[in-house]
């Protein structure tokens, strides 16, 4: 039986990633500093929480040496605003802490490790779509760890075969977002607290598009990838892509399904500027054909199932 190692498990992707590998019979390891109940009811008596955190060498090494995983999946990061607020802790965390999992999958001999990036490594000004291999000059701190942290991977992966590999992620939608964990997490949260039914205050406008994947897509993505046939890749870091919404378009998802949802507007012009600047990126389509060609990728979830989805799951207490 294969084991798995996944780094801020308890996350939202995490968690829909570590219900997928034990459907399939996996022995699954959480790193992670959260308390056990922060995980959801239905994993939490199935897999092993390690309780670690990447700013220690010591945790790292020791968590990888118990567990002894054929695969990590590395998704721990810092997200902004706390990312752009404590740079220090940034960089700790999401480099420096990446580099202590590659080390710890080079000495104990990791079978793969597979790395959760983001779109945020591009600048605003792109072209549509944007190409796997564009240059990235990131706006945001957040972004510049995460270029690190894939130089860093391909590295161990040139200089000591470390099988690495990874996905520059969109803007996630789905269950667990909570607010802190990226300026785009309102987009989740509009949803979920309404699903609960609490009422929420949206400050953006209307108009504003972005790109976003639904989280059970992107849980799929790391698990396919760690599957993927070594001789086809092409590359190290895949982009991938998934559907546009406007933020009218998901409150009216929202009030198709919940037409009683309280959602009313405040716009904030300073919210407003940090998502059409640092998170401009997120308005551009992806080029993911490289995904699609080298390891079969395709989405499963439109605007439209997302939310219908996420809203069941949330009521059913799946998440």
């Amino acid at each position: 039986m294969s084991r798995s190692m996944i780094t801020g498990g308890a996350g939202m992707v995490g968690r829909q990633l570590a219900s997928l590998l034990l459907a399939r019979g996996e022995q699954v390891d959480i790193l992670d500093i959260v308390p056990p109940e922060r995980l959801p009811a239905d994993i939490r008596d199935r897999v092993t929480l390690v309780h670690g955190n990447l700013s220690s060498w010591s945790e790292v090494m020791e968590a990888v040496a118990r567990s002894r995983p054929d695969t990590i999946y590395h998704i721990a990061a810092l997200m902004p605003p706390n990312s752009e607020q404590n740079h220090a802790a940034s960089w700790e965390i999401n480099v420096n802490g990446t580099m202590r999992v590659l080390e710890a999958a080079r000495l104990f001999e990791v079978g793969t490790v597979v790395y959760s990036s983001t779109t945020a490594t591009f600048a605003s000004e792109l072209p549509e779509p944007v190409p796997n291999d564009h240059p990235q000059f990131p706006e945001m701190l957040y972004g510049v760890t995460k270029v690190c942290s894939e130089r860093l991977g391909e590295y161990y992966h040139r200089r000591y075969s470390v099988n690495f590999r990874g996905v520059r992620f969109l803007s996630i939608l789905g269950p667990g977002r909570v607010p802190g964990s990226g300026w785009s997490a309102y987009t989740s949260l509009v949803i979920e607290e309404c699903a609960k039914g609490n009422p929420y205050v949206i400050k953006v406008n209307e108009e504003l598009r972005l790109r976003f994947i639904y989280v059970k897509d992107a849980a799929l993505s790391l698990m396919k990838l760690a599957d993927a046939d070594e001789e086809r890749l092409t590359t190290r870091m895949y982009n991938l892509d998934g559907f546009s919404a406007s933020t009218r378009e998901l409150v009216d998802g929202v009030l198709t399904y919940m037409p009683d949802a309280q959602i009313s507007w405040q716009f904030d012009p300073e919210y407003q500027h940090v998502m059409d600047t640092r998170y401009g990126v997120i308005q551009h389509r992806m080029d993911d054909a490289l995904a699609r060609q080298d390891w079969n990728w395709q989405t499963s979830y439109s605007r439209e199932d997302a939310i219908r989805d996420f809203i069941e799951d949330v009521r059913s207490g799946r998440t």
